[in-house]
């Protein structure tokens, strides 16, 4: 097992990463407290009842509520369900509400903690790869509006985060690309060793071998902890954890949350935003083709191949959370490894980074 640090203005927490730690030794620091488990409804019905048992053997109080884990259920009125069941067995601000799932749990309980009674605390237990090394990490806790992804939310830390590779068993190849996509956006904007790692690795990763996907992980949510731990609310360089997303977040929505997962619509975003770098900040082609080559590997022919229109997708960029002013905000690439955001940029050039080749 191994421990990161993440160290922040508002708290300071540990996220613990490795197999079958989902266990009383990790959970006994909240015995005889309050405790409302959040369950994602994907989750394996021997790992539900594992956690479930444990948790109620420990707890003062104990409840728990399932619910279906989909974006179009990312809502206020699925986030009412656990502010209901908080109220109707009378939780104090003493409660922890645990988290069991992907990351719209992760999302979703978070933002429920952020929000009940101002704010109680929390533990993720993510269950994909995504959420492992994406939503679990950094306090972003949100709901999604029609019009835009996670417009509404808020920033609240967990207590602690048990990232138990056991449970990325049950993931299908799809969903390890999916994670696969975050992890290779970590390695793009500050650690170009890490990158070269997992081109010579990729295979290996996206057959979930066991050594390798723990390394992955752990090196991953290192480089997120560094950047949260620099810069909480994302004020400065926890800005570069957005890249691919401007236009990621607009193909989701795009997609009406269907057609694209998370993971899918920021590798795509992350093809757009290369080209875009290229144009802006004159990232060399070679770097380009390097980063397109290896992204590559996480998208299926049907999303390699697919055409956006670039007025439509435009538009919908023009709603996202990381505009400033009536300028969208894009973060670019230096090269491998060195970040920037910029502003400012001509429409022209946004709508001809639109595309896949």
């Amino acid at each position: 097992m191994k421990e990161i640090k993440i160290n922040t203005d508002s708290k300071n927490y540990s996220v613990l990463v490795g197999s079958e730690i989902l266990n009383q030794e990790n959970f006994k620091e909240f015995s005889e407290r309050e405790i409302l488990l959040v369950i994602d409804s994907n989750i394996d019905l021997k790992v539900k009842n594992n956690v479930k048992e444990r948790l109620e053997g420990i707890s003062s109080k104990f409840a728990e509520i399932t619910l279906d884990a989909s974006e179009e259920n990312k809502t206020y009125t699925t986030l009412a369900l656990i502010h209901d069941l908080l109220i109707e067995k009378s939780f104090s601000r003493d409660c922890v509400l645990f988290a069991l799932g992907g990351g719209i749990i992760c999302d979703m309980t978070g933002f429920a903690a952020a929000t009940y009674q101002r704010g109680v605390d929390f533990v993720l237990m993510p269950s994909t790869l995504l959420a492992q090394v994406d939503a679990s990490v950094g306090g972003k806790t949100a709901i999604n509006h029609p019009k835009g992804k996670n417009m509404i939310g808020s920033f609240h830390q967990p207590t602690k985060v048990l990232s138990d590779t056991l449970l990325l068993k049950g993931l299908n190849e799809s969903q390890i690309r999916e994670g696969l996509a975050e992890i290779v956006k970590h390695s793009l904007i500050i650690d170009e060793e890490f990158f070269i790692w997992l081109q010579e690795n990729i295979d290996d990763l996206i057959k979930a071998e066991d050594s390798m996907l723990l390394e992955a992980i752990s090196k991953s949510i290192e480089i997120k902890a560094e950047v949260v731990s620099r810069d909480e609310t994302e004020q400065g360089v926890r800005k570069w954890l957005n890249f691919g997303h401007t236009f990621g977040h607009a193909i989701e929505v795009y997609g009406r949350y269907k057609e694209f997962s998370h993971g899918e619509a920021v590798a795509l975003g992350i093809i757009m935003a290369t080209n875009l770098s290229e144009k802006v900040l004159g990232l060399e082609r070679v770097e380009s083709e390097r980063i397109k080559g290896l992204i590559s590997n996480v998208l299926s022919d049907e999303h390699k191949n697919k055409e956006f229109q670039p007025d439509h997708l435009l538009e919908l960029m023009s709603s996202d959370k990381k505009r400033k002013g009536n300028q969208l905000n894009f973060v670019l690439l230096n090269s491998i490894g060195s970040a920037e955001v910029c502003s400012d940029i001509d429409d022209r050039e946004i709508l001809n980074s639109i595309k896949l080749t």
